[in-house]
């Protein structure tokens, strides 16, 4: 499915629940390209270039690639960064892509883990204090 246009994922879904994460997907889409709009139109009237013309035509060419959701310019904008949420194995599509324009990519996964906090993390101490002394009925 990652080899389709996001357009033709609905048309794959064969349950109801697919149905519901691909629709959820393609809110979110549709939900940065508004803020991307947005973003722009606020640079504008401010006078400050928060997605420059070179960044949209570098996020709307990662949008085209195969398997990204979003991409977008993130914090107060400028010339210093861009983002590409990727699903599956397609991030090697954006890191080639970017690579071929000078672009450095920086790569970040999942863990499968999940969520968890390292030892070494001085904020452990705090938060599993908290946790022990919380008392449920």
């Amino acid at each position: 499915m990652l080899k389709m246009q996001f357009s033709q994922w609905i048309e794959q879904a064969s349950e109801p629940n697919k149905e519901a994460v691909i629709k959820a997907l393609l809110g979110a889409k549709e939900a940065m390209l508004g803020i991307r709009y947005h973003m722009r139109l606020m640079g504008e009237a401010a006078g400050v270039l928060i997605e420059p013309e070179s960044q949209t035509k570098l996020l709307d060419a990662t949008l085209n690639l195969e398997g990204v959701l979003l991409a977008g310019v993130p914090g107060a904008g400028g010339f210093d960064a861009v983002f590409a949420v990727t699903l599956g194995y397609s991030s090697s599509n954006v890191t080639k892509t970017w690579s071929s324009l000078n672009v450095l990519a920086l790569l970040v996964k999942d863990d499968p883990c999940g969520v968890s906090l390292e030892s070494a993390d001085p904020r452990t101490n705090e938060i599993t204090s908290a946790i022990s002394s919380i008392h449920i009925e």
